[in-house]
Protein backbone atom coordinates (compact mmCIF):
# COMPACT_ATOMS: atom_id res chain seq x y z
CA UNK A 1 0.00 0.00 0.00
CA UNK A 2 2.80 2.46 0.89
CA UNK A 3 4.50 1.86 -2.48
CA UNK A 4 1.24 2.71 -4.23
CA UNK A 5 0.88 5.86 -2.09
CA UNK A 6 4.40 6.96 -2.98
CA UNK A 7 3.84 6.37 -6.71
CA UNK A 8 0.52 8.17 -6.77
CA UNK A 9 1.86 11.10 -4.82
CA UNK A 10 4.92 11.36 -7.03
CA UNK A 11 2.55 11.80 -9.96
CA UNK A 12 0.63 14.43 -8.02
CA UNK A 13 3.85 16.26 -7.18
CA UNK A 14 4.73 16.46 -10.88
CA UNK A 15 1.31 17.98 -11.52
CA UNK A 16 1.77 20.33 -8.57
CA UNK A 17 5.04 21.70 -9.86
CA UNK A 18 3.62 22.14 -13.35
CA UNK A 19 0.48 23.87 -12.16
CA UNK A 20 2.23 26.14 -9.69
CA UNK A 21 5.21 27.08 -11.80
CA UNK A 22 7.56 25.15 -9.47
CA UNK A 23 10.98 26.43 -8.66
CA UNK A 24 12.44 28.12 -5.63
CA UNK A 25 13.22 31.78 -5.34
CA UNK A 26 16.75 32.79 -4.50
CA UNK A 27 17.07 33.34 -0.76
CA UNK A 28 19.70 35.07 1.31
CA UNK A 29 18.23 35.12 4.81
CA UNK A 30 20.21 34.95 7.96
CA UNK A 31 23.75 34.64 6.69
CA UNK A 32 26.25 32.13 8.00
CA UNK A 33 25.94 31.73 11.74
CA UNK A 34 29.22 31.65 13.60
CA UNK A 35 29.68 29.00 16.26
CA UNK A 36 28.42 30.20 19.63
CA UNK A 37 26.41 33.10 18.20
CA UNK A 38 22.83 33.47 19.44
CA UNK A 39 20.39 33.13 16.55
CA UNK A 40 16.82 34.41 16.91
CA UNK A 41 13.99 32.67 15.08
CA UNK A 42 10.92 34.82 14.42
CA UNK A 43 7.91 32.50 14.19
CA UNK A 44 4.55 34.17 13.45
CA UNK A 45 1.24 32.33 13.17
CA UNK A 46 -2.50 33.05 13.23
CA UNK A 47 -3.66 31.02 16.23
CA UNK A 48 -4.74 32.39 19.61
CA UNK A 49 -3.62 31.58 23.13
CA UNK A 50 -5.17 28.30 24.24
CA UNK A 51 -5.11 26.77 20.75
CA UNK A 52 -3.24 23.39 20.73
CA UNK A 53 -0.72 24.67 18.20
CA UNK A 54 -0.06 27.85 20.19
CA UNK A 55 0.31 25.95 23.45
CA UNK A 56 2.65 23.34 21.97
CA UNK A 57 4.88 25.96 20.35
CA UNK A 58 5.03 27.94 23.60
CA UNK A 59 5.38 25.07 26.07
CA UNK A 60 7.40 22.56 24.06
CA UNK A 61 8.92 23.80 20.81
CA UNK A 62 10.42 27.03 22.14
CA UNK A 63 11.91 25.72 25.42
CA UNK A 64 13.12 22.45 23.87
CA UNK A 65 14.83 24.12 20.92
CA UNK A 66 16.49 26.70 23.13
CA UNK A 67 17.61 24.06 25.65
CA UNK A 68 18.90 21.48 23.18
CA UNK A 69 20.81 24.12 21.23
CA UNK A 70 22.47 25.34 24.42
CA UNK A 71 20.95 28.77 23.90
CA UNK A 72 22.38 29.17 20.41
CA UNK A 73 18.83 29.19 19.00
CA UNK A 74 16.15 31.37 20.57
CA UNK A 75 12.52 31.63 19.47
CA UNK A 76 10.26 34.69 19.38
CA UNK A 77 6.65 33.58 18.92
CA UNK A 78 4.02 35.90 17.45
CA UNK A 79 0.56 34.27 17.79
CA UNK A 80 -2.89 35.42 16.68
CA UNK A 81 -1.70 37.38 13.60
CA UNK A 82 -0.02 39.96 15.86
CA UNK A 83 2.90 40.17 13.44
CA UNK A 84 1.43 39.00 10.15
CA UNK A 85 -1.58 37.44 8.45
CA UNK A 86 -1.21 33.99 6.90
CA UNK A 87 -0.66 35.53 3.46
CA UNK A 88 2.02 37.80 4.91
CA UNK A 89 3.65 34.86 6.70
CA UNK A 90 3.79 32.95 3.43
CA UNK A 91 5.34 35.90 1.60
CA UNK A 92 7.66 36.63 4.53
CA UNK A 93 9.01 33.09 4.47
CA UNK A 94 9.73 33.39 0.76
CA UNK A 95 11.36 36.82 0.93
CA UNK A 96 13.42 36.03 4.06
CA UNK A 97 11.53 38.25 6.50
CA UNK A 98 10.80 35.34 8.86
CA UNK A 99 12.92 32.35 9.79
CA UNK A 100 9.88 30.17 10.52
CA UNK A 101 6.11 30.36 10.29
CA UNK A 102 2.91 28.32 10.30
CA UNK A 103 1.00 28.19 7.02
CA UNK A 104 -2.09 26.12 6.30
CA UNK A 105 -5.07 26.45 3.97
CA UNK A 106 -3.32 29.06 1.84
CA UNK A 107 -1.38 26.26 0.13
CA UNK A 108 -4.62 24.99 -1.43
CA UNK A 109 -4.42 27.55 -4.22
CA UNK A 110 -0.71 26.97 -4.79
CA UNK A 111 -0.23 23.21 -4.55
CA UNK A 112 -2.86 20.92 -6.10
CA UNK A 113 -1.78 17.98 -3.93
CA UNK A 114 -2.72 20.00 -0.82
CA UNK A 115 -6.09 20.83 -2.38
CA UNK A 116 -6.63 17.11 -3.01
CA UNK A 117 -6.39 16.34 0.69
CA UNK A 118 -8.85 19.10 1.52
CA UNK A 119 -11.65 17.90 -0.70
CA UNK A 120 -15.00 17.81 1.14
CA UNK A 121 -15.83 14.73 3.20
CA UNK A 122 -12.65 12.96 2.07
CA UNK A 123 -11.89 11.57 5.53
CA UNK A 124 -14.48 9.70 7.56
CA UNK A 125 -12.78 10.30 10.92
CA UNK A 126 -9.66 11.66 12.60
CA UNK A 127 -7.88 8.29 12.72
CA UNK A 128 -8.19 7.88 8.97
CA UNK A 129 -6.82 11.39 8.42
CA UNK A 130 -3.89 10.73 10.77
CA UNK A 131 -3.07 7.45 9.04
CA UNK A 132 -3.03 9.08 5.60
CA UNK A 133 -1.29 12.34 6.47
CA UNK A 134 1.06 11.30 9.27
CA UNK A 135 1.57 7.54 9.36
CA UNK A 136 1.62 6.84 5.62
CA UNK A 137 3.72 8.41 2.85
CA UNK A 138 1.21 11.12 2.02
CA UNK A 139 2.40 13.58 4.65
CA UNK A 140 6.04 13.36 3.62
CA UNK A 141 5.09 13.84 -0.01
CA UNK A 142 3.02 16.90 0.86
CA UNK A 143 5.99 18.25 2.81
CA UNK A 144 8.09 17.75 -0.31
CA UNK A 145 5.53 19.60 -2.42
CA UNK A 146 5.51 22.51 0.03
CA UNK A 147 9.31 22.54 0.00
CA UNK A 148 9.15 23.12 -3.76
CA UNK A 149 7.90 26.64 -2.98
CA UNK A 150 11.11 27.51 -1.16
CA UNK A 151 10.78 26.00 2.32
CA UNK A 152 13.32 23.52 3.66
CA UNK A 153 12.01 21.90 6.84
CA UNK A 154 8.31 21.29 7.33
CA UNK A 155 6.25 19.46 9.90
CA UNK A 156 2.67 18.67 9.00
CA UNK A 157 0.16 18.91 11.85
CA UNK A 158 -3.64 18.74 12.06
CA UNK A 159 -5.80 21.82 12.05
CA UNK A 160 -8.69 19.38 12.21
CA UNK A 161 -12.20 18.87 10.93
CA UNK A 162 -14.03 22.11 10.24
CA UNK A 163 -17.48 22.77 11.70
CA UNK A 164 -19.97 25.62 11.34
CA UNK A 165 -21.30 28.16 13.81
CA UNK A 166 -24.60 29.72 12.74
CA UNK A 167 -27.17 32.27 13.87
CA UNK A 168 -29.99 29.98 12.77
CA UNK A 169 -30.30 26.21 12.93
CA UNK A 170 -29.65 24.28 9.73
CA UNK A 171 -31.12 20.77 9.62
CA UNK A 172 -31.17 20.23 5.87
CA UNK A 173 -29.36 21.44 2.78
CA UNK A 174 -32.29 23.76 2.11
CA UNK A 175 -31.61 25.51 5.42
CA UNK A 176 -28.09 26.42 4.24
CA UNK A 177 -29.31 28.08 1.06
CA UNK A 178 -28.43 31.77 1.00
CA UNK A 179 -26.78 31.66 4.42
CA UNK A 180 -23.94 34.22 4.55
CA UNK A 181 -21.05 32.02 5.60
CA UNK A 182 -17.55 33.32 6.14
CA UNK A 183 -14.93 31.07 4.54
CA UNK A 184 -11.27 31.59 3.62
CA UNK A 185 -10.83 33.21 0.22
CA UNK A 186 -9.44 30.02 -1.30
CA UNK A 187 -10.79 28.21 -4.34
CA UNK A 188 -11.51 24.84 -2.70
CA UNK A 189 -13.10 26.35 0.41
CA UNK A 190 -15.24 28.83 -1.53
CA UNK A 191 -16.40 26.07 -3.87
CA UNK A 192 -17.47 23.90 -0.92
CA UNK A 193 -19.61 26.73 0.43
CA UNK A 194 -21.15 27.42 -2.96
CA UNK A 195 -21.97 23.74 -3.50
CA UNK A 196 -23.76 23.75 -0.15
CA UNK A 197 -25.84 26.70 -1.33
CA UNK A 198 -24.29 29.28 0.98
CA UNK A 199 -23.62 32.90 0.10
CA UNK A 200 -19.87 32.60 0.70
CA UNK A 201 -18.38 35.72 2.28
CA UNK A 202 -14.57 35.61 2.45
CA UNK A 203 -12.85 37.82 5.02
CA UNK A 204 -9.79 37.87 7.26
CA UNK A 205 -10.03 35.99 10.56
CA UNK A 206 -9.40 39.23 12.43
CA UNK A 207 -12.67 40.63 11.03
CA UNK A 208 -14.90 37.65 11.83
CA UNK A 209 -15.89 38.49 15.42
CA UNK A 210 -17.23 41.95 14.62
CA UNK A 211 -18.90 40.67 11.43
CA UNK A 212 -20.75 38.00 13.44
CA UNK A 213 -21.62 40.46 16.20
CA UNK A 214 -23.06 42.98 13.73
CA UNK A 215 -24.83 40.31 11.65
CA UNK A 216 -22.82 41.14 8.57
CA UNK A 217 -22.50 37.36 8.21
CA UNK A 218 -24.75 34.54 9.47
CA UNK A 219 -21.96 32.17 10.39
CA UNK A 220 -18.47 30.88 9.81
CA UNK A 221 -16.63 27.56 9.66
CA UNK A 222 -13.39 26.52 11.37
CA UNK A 223 -12.05 23.73 13.57
CA UNK A 224 -13.46 23.67 17.14
CA UNK A 225 -10.21 24.85 18.75
CA UNK A 226 -10.16 27.97 16.59
CA UNK A 227 -13.82 28.70 17.30
CA UNK A 228 -13.25 28.36 21.04
CA UNK A 229 -10.05 30.40 21.26
CA UNK A 230 -11.43 33.15 19.02
CA UNK A 231 -14.58 33.39 21.15
CA UNK A 232 -16.97 33.15 18.21
CA UNK A 233 -19.15 30.62 20.04
CA UNK A 234 -20.13 33.38 22.47
CA UNK A 235 -22.06 35.29 19.80
CA UNK A 236 -23.56 32.42 17.77
CA UNK A 237 -26.61 30.32 18.57
CA UNK A 238 -25.79 27.00 16.89
CA UNK A 239 -22.72 24.87 16.17
CA UNK A 240 -23.19 22.27 13.44
CA UNK A 241 -20.58 19.50 13.66
CA UNK A 242 -20.51 19.12 9.88
CA UNK A 243 -16.89 17.90 9.65
CA UNK A 244 -17.07 18.93 6.00
CA UNK A 245 -13.32 19.15 5.44
CA UNK A 246 -10.11 18.23 7.27
CA UNK A 247 -7.37 20.83 7.07
CA UNK A 248 -3.68 20.62 7.94
CA UNK A 249 -0.99 23.10 8.92
CA UNK A 250 2.67 23.20 7.98
CA UNK A 251 5.57 24.24 10.23
CA UNK A 252 7.77 25.97 7.66
CA UNK A 253 11.39 27.08 7.75
CA UNK A 254 12.96 29.60 5.39
CA UNK A 255 15.44 27.79 3.12
CA UNK A 256 18.26 30.32 3.33
CA UNK A 257 18.01 30.47 7.11
CA UNK A 258 18.09 26.69 7.39
CA UNK A 259 21.08 26.46 5.05
CA UNK A 260 22.92 29.05 7.15
CA UNK A 261 22.81 26.80 10.22
CA UNK A 262 25.62 24.36 10.93
CA UNK A 263 24.75 20.64 10.63
CA UNK A 264 24.39 20.24 14.40
CA UNK A 265 21.79 23.01 14.68
CA UNK A 266 20.00 21.74 11.59
CA UNK A 267 19.71 18.33 13.23
CA UNK A 268 18.41 19.81 16.48
CA UNK A 269 15.83 21.90 14.62
CA UNK A 270 14.69 18.89 12.56
CA UNK A 271 14.36 16.79 15.69
CA UNK A 272 12.35 19.33 17.67
CA UNK A 273 10.01 20.06 14.75
CA UNK A 274 9.35 16.33 14.35
CA UNK A 275 8.61 15.91 18.07
CA UNK A 276 6.40 19.01 18.07
CA UNK A 277 4.38 17.58 15.18
CA UNK A 278 4.00 14.28 17.00
CA UNK A 279 2.73 15.98 20.16
CA UNK A 280 0.12 17.96 18.26
CA UNK A 281 -1.13 14.87 16.43
CA UNK A 282 -1.30 12.91 19.70
CA UNK A 283 -3.51 15.50 21.40
CA UNK A 284 -5.59 16.87 18.52
CA UNK A 285 -8.46 14.36 18.47
CA UNK A 286 -9.16 14.60 22.21
CA UNK A 287 -8.70 18.37 22.18
CA UNK A 288 -11.28 18.87 19.43
CA UNK A 289 -13.84 16.85 21.38
CA UNK A 290 -12.97 18.70 24.60
CA UNK A 291 -13.54 22.02 22.83
CA UNK A 292 -16.94 20.89 21.55
CA UNK A 293 -17.88 19.64 25.02
CA UNK A 294 -16.77 22.91 26.61
CA UNK A 295 -18.78 25.06 24.24
CA UNK A 296 -21.84 22.83 24.61
CA UNK A 297 -21.70 22.92 28.42
CA UNK A 298 -20.39 26.39 29.19
CA UNK A 299 -21.88 28.60 26.51
CA UNK A 300 -25.33 29.52 25.26
CA UNK A 301 -24.84 27.67 21.99
CA UNK A 302 -26.46 24.44 20.82
CA UNK A 303 -23.90 21.92 19.58
CA UNK A 304 -25.51 19.34 17.31
CA UNK A 305 -24.68 16.80 14.60
CA UNK A 306 -26.34 16.54 11.19
CA UNK A 307 -28.80 13.72 10.66
CA UNK A 308 -27.70 10.93 8.32
CA UNK A 309 -30.00 12.39 5.66
CA UNK A 310 -28.55 15.90 6.04
CA UNK A 311 -24.99 14.56 5.99
CA UNK A 312 -25.68 12.65 2.78
CA UNK A 313 -27.24 15.76 1.23
CA UNK A 314 -24.02 17.67 1.89
CA UNK A 315 -21.89 14.84 0.49
CA UNK A 316 -24.02 14.65 -2.65
CA UNK A 317 -24.01 18.44 -3.10
CA UNK A 318 -20.21 18.60 -3.08
CA UNK A 319 -19.57 15.43 -5.12
CA UNK A 320 -19.05 17.44 -8.31
CA UNK A 321 -15.83 18.82 -6.82
CA UNK A 322 -14.30 15.36 -7.13
CA UNK A 323 -15.31 15.13 -10.79
CA UNK A 324 -13.74 18.52 -11.43
CA UNK A 325 -10.51 17.47 -9.72
CA UNK A 326 -10.39 14.16 -11.60
CA UNK A 327 -10.84 15.97 -14.91
CA UNK A 328 -7.90 18.24 -14.13
CA UNK A 329 -5.69 15.59 -12.53
CA UNK A 330 -6.88 12.03 -13.27
CA UNK A 331 -4.45 10.35 -10.86
CA UNK A 332 -6.26 12.00 -7.95
CA UNK A 333 -9.07 9.44 -8.31
CA UNK A 334 -6.66 6.64 -7.42
CA UNK A 335 -5.39 8.61 -4.42
CA UNK A 336 -8.93 9.19 -3.16
CA UNK A 337 -9.73 5.49 -3.58
CA UNK A 338 -6.58 4.53 -1.65
CA UNK A 339 -7.38 6.94 1.19
CA UNK A 340 -10.94 5.67 1.53
CA UNK A 341 -9.62 2.11 1.76
CA UNK A 342 -7.75 3.03 4.97
CA UNK A 343 -9.52 1.54 7.95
Amino acid sequence: MKRMFALLLSLTMVFSLTACGGGNEESSSGGSEASGETITIKLPHCYSEGHPLTDTLENFFKPELESRSGGRLTVDLYPNSTLATEEQIYEGLRNNTYEMGVVGTIFQDRIPSVATFQLPFLFSDFDQAREALYEQDYGQQLIGDVASLGFTVNGIVPDGFRVMTLNRKAESLADLKGLKLRMPNLEVMVKIGECLGCAVTPMAMTEVFSALEQNVIDGQENPPSTIRTQGWYEIQDYLLVSNHVFTSLFLCVNSAFYDSLDPELQGILDEVIDETSSKIWDSAKEQAQADLDFMDAEADIEVYYPSDTFKQEMIDATASMYDDMYATCPEVEEIVTAIRAIE
